[in-house]
């Protein structure tokens, strides 16, 4: 008789927006694992979210981490708590999938990368979850097949309908432009080398100094350019776009609503609204790797490598932001954990 395979237990650090999609799609959608504990510091969340998956409530982020009887840590709390907590997580050597960012700062992100290397297993993996969509991983394919020849260019777009009225000045950089940056050095596999960025306010009712609308210029390190967009104020819907130009030819990421309408004289296809719901699949295919990989099996998500070269770069991009000029990004060397990446 073979013996059932216990499902990991998995608690959740933060139950909002992304919290919540993590733990329903634990819980509803993905095999081998379980919504074990919830902690978020709004109690309500905390108990709503617990209540849907069976789950234990936590009062304290600290004490779910420590747990016997949690066996995997996912972060989805405000960006600054991330550091700490993976920090925790692998203090305790508990498997952690960490939302972006890793951190908010590049110091926090190569402490997290030491105290991984120190331990000497990768436990931490980072939410890009764009590397899991289907269309990301089929323009992924097509450049490493060699059809289309060497890769000359990296296109990102990258539209929001709406961005908060409180909008901080950044976070269009350290909150969604880093989406991007890692969709360039995942599927080019390179490394950003310098950064030029613009920025403007569009939205006049946004505070002074919030830029809602984010040009970048990359120099990659395989003599590849990369221009990337992000306007969160774009109104119409939520849109990422991912190109691959190379010498013979180009890839680029369908439209993910296929069906085209036709009335009244016109044609017309459907724009999603949120992010939530334009990479769904790929939030379910994320976990269903992650929980995989912790029994085991090859991995090809984001790592705390991965996070951390992120932030050099969103620091580089900010540093041109005041600047007005070009920025060289500067990243320290690769420990050996993460030489096969």
């Amino acid at each position: 008789m073979i013996e059932a395979i216990q499902p990991l237990a998995v608690g959740i650090v933060g139950a909002g927006g992304m919290g919540r999609r993590h733990a329903h799609n634990l819980h509803h959608k993905v095999k081998g694992a379980m919504v074990a504990g919830v902690y978020d510091l709004d109690a309500g969340r905390t108990a709503q979210v617990a209540a849907e998956c069976g789950a234990a409530v936590f009062a304290n982020p600290y004490e779910l981490i420590a747990d016997e009887r949690i066996d995997a840590v996912l972060i989805a709390s405000p960006d600054d708590t991330h550091a700490d907590f993976v920090l925790a997580c692998l203090q305790h050597h508990k498997p952690v999938l960490c939302e972006k960012p890793l951190a908010t700062n590049p110091a926090d992100g190569r402490r997290i990368v030491e105290a991984e290397a120190a331990a000497g297993r990768k436990m931490v993996t980072v939410g890009f979850m764009r590397r899991f969509d289907p269309y990301h991983v089929a323009v992924k394919e097509a450049v490493a097949s060699g059809s289309l020849g060497q890769p000359v260019l990296f296109r990102g777009i990258h539209r929001n309908a709406q961005a908060a009225p409180d909008l901080p000045r950044h976070l269009i950089v350290t909150g969604s432009a880093v989406h991007d940056v890692d969709s360039a050095r995942w599927l080019l596999q390179q490394e950003v080398e310098e950064v030029f960025a613009h920025g403007r306010r569009i939205d006049p009712a946004l505070a002074d100094g919030a830029i809602d609308l984010l040009l970048l210029q990359l120099s990659m390190s395989g003599n590849c350019l990369a221009t990337i967009e992000v306007y969160i104020s774009a109104r119409y819907g939520y849109e990422v776009v991912a190109e691959i130009a190379g010498e013979r030819g180009a890839a680029v990421t369908a439209a993910p609503n296929l069906a085209i309408l036709l009335r009244q004289r016109r044609r017309a296809a459907a724009i999603h609204g949120e992010w939530l719901e334009r990479f769904q699949d790929a939030y379910v295919i994320e976990l269903e790797q992650w929980l995989q990989s912790l029994r085991g099996r090859p991995f090809t998500g984001a790592s705390a490598w991965d996070g951390y070269v992120a932030l050099v770069v969103a620091e580089a991009c900010i540093a041109s932001l005041h600047s007005g000029q070009p920025q060289s990004v500067r990243i320290a060397a690769r420990p050996g954990l993460y030489s096969e990446q």
